[in-house]
């Protein structure tokens, strides 16, 4: 497996290998396990990746695309397989951040739209709009949980 599954020519934007320390993931709490461990095996049998988007904000590095690929990263690293303490990562301009929130917004959005109109239609569309109404709590439980962690952890850090 090569040291570092992460591929400086498939990333869209600048890349530089950063100290795994210095990011801050918001969405370390996942909703696919078997999505982040299909990736660990992935890295270990020496599959490349593009490197994980991040933004500066506040002088900090945060995940803006690629938390699974960062996850299993992680777990692979902890497991001493990789053995590396940095990351390759793109660096993506804050307009690029804020297009792609706007895209995942309008597709949500758009979603919901489509579900609520099946409503009506009977008990499949009732079905639909409460797997979609559970996705998003979810989707939310796993930010506040996810950024109650890095409140915790940078209250420990001061302390």
């Amino acid at each position: 497996m090569p040291v570092d599954p992460f591929d400086a020519a498939l990333a869209e934007f600048p890349a530089r290998r950063v100290p795994v320390a210095v990011l801050v993931d918001p969405l370390e709490v996942t909703h696919a396990p078997e999505r982040i461990a299909a990736f660990g095996d992935a890295m270990r049998r020496g599959d490349r990746f593009p490197p994980i988007a991040v933004v500066r904000l506040g002088g900090r590095l945060f995940v803006a695309d690629g938390h699974k690929r960062f996850a299993a990263f992680r777990a692979v690293v902890g497991s001493d397989i990789v053995g590396e303490s940095e990351i390759l990562v793109q660096v993506w301009p804050l307009r690029r951040w804020l297009r792609d929130q706007w895209r995942q917004l309008t597709h949500k959005t758009r979603q919901q739209i489509r579900v609520a109109a099946r409503v009506a239609a009977g008990t499949e569309g009732r079905d639909q709009a409460r797997r979609l109404a559970m996705d998003t709590v979810g989707h939310w439980r796993r930010i506040a949980v996810s950024l109650a962690r890095l409140v915790r952890a940078a209250f420990r850090s001061r302390g």
